[in-house]
């Protein structure tokens, strides 16, 4: 019994640093907006994916017998499912989130991810009720209450505009809504697709996502047609050239670093983890993205950033602490 919980908890502490991994790579992926100011939001979706789906289809080769026979019709709706929801729309909002209201505002809504999880893995093995859960998941929209008043608030020091702000608002809460989906459905298909790797999950969900960025790709640059427009930088004057050169330098390093090897780290910790804590390990990405936002931007967090951030962590802190006792139950029946 020792020997069981001892891998349990092996297992567990391996998947918390397999998310951590996943958010130290996905934060970085929330600077492309702004490096990539010229370029609208689905352009940089269509060439993230579109890298993403090229080294995918590479990665897979030498598994496509094997995996074409594991593999159901039920199966491959659901990849398209999520290349679409976990991929495609939801960095595309995202993008266009950031654009408009910038890194912090953007990663902080986002940040929700853990709390709407935990909700809609609130029947899944290892889950606290909600009545157990109401004051952290209060703290945590407490903490989205005040980036959105602290962003509404800055509007007339910024050149950003009301409507603006709260366009990036909306995406940012569409891009919650899309990753959550994508989130619990990917963990629940990793436990129960155990002929398939974490690794080959990713390269099958990525090409996926790459056949969904070439029609968003024909569509965009094909058809002229793209409805999330460039903006200003939310920092800077507006950039009238377009480095193309830059752009795929860009889409190259986000679609490998922060697509391929984000994607097998997060499907790697949510195998080894139950859903409920699979989405508190979420928060590694809003928090990295807001360290590297500051650092970009070469500014400290306003103060009510900083309440927002204060109230999240311990939210998710305190949600983790409510599961500490059903985790050991998942630990030792694991």
């Amino acid at each position: 019994m020792n020997i069981k919980r001892d891998g349990g908890v092996n297992m567990i502490r391996t998947g918390v640093l397999l998310g951590a991994a996943a958010g130290a790579c996905w934060g970085l992926v929330f600077l492309s907006p702004l490096v990539l100011s010229a370029f609208s939001a689905l352009e940089i979706a269509a060439g993230r994916f579109l890298v993403y789906g090229v080294v995918s289809l590479v990665c897979l080769l030498p598994f496509v017998r094997t995996l074409s026979k594991r593999l159901t019709p039920s199966d491959v709706m659901l990849l398209l499912l999520l290349g679409a929801c976990g991929n495609v729309a939801f960095f595309a909002l995202l993008a266009a989130s950031i654009q408009k209201v910038g890194v912090a505002p953007a990663s902080l809504i986002v940040g929700l991810v853990p709390v709407v999880v935990t909700v809609l893995g609130r029947h899944d093995q290892g889950a606290a009720s909600l009545r157990q859960l109401a004051w952290p998941l209060a703290l945590v929209l407490a903490g989205v209450a005040c980036i959105n008043l602290d962003t509404l608030g800055s509007v007339s020091a910024s050149s950003n505009s009301l409507t603006d702000v709260i366009q990036g608002l909306i995406f940012a809460c569409a891009a919650l809504a899309s990753w959550s989906l994508f989130a619990v459905l990917n963990a629940r298909a990793l436990k129960s697709l155990a002929s398939v790797s974490s690794q080959q999950w990713s390269y099958l969900t990525g090409l996926a996502s790459g056949l969904w960025a070439l029609v968003l790709a024909c569509v965009v640059w094909g058809g002229g047609f793209s409805p999330l427009e460039p903006q200003a930088n939310v920092l800077e004057p507006i950039v009238v050239d377009r480095d193309w050169q830059l752009f795929w330098l860009v889409s190259v390093g986000i679609g490998i670093a922060g697509s391929l090897i984000a994607n097998a780290c997060w499907n790697g910790a949510s195998r080894r983890l139950p859903l409920t804590l699979t989405g508190q390990v979420f928060v590694f990405e809003p928090l990295f993205a807001l360290l590297y936002g500051f650092v970009y931007e070469a500014r400290a967090p306003r103060a009510m950033e900083m309440v927002a951030i204060a109230l999240m962590i311990t939210g998710v802190l305190w949600t983790i602490r409510k599961h500490a006792p059903r985790n050991r139950a998942f630990v030792e029946a694991s």
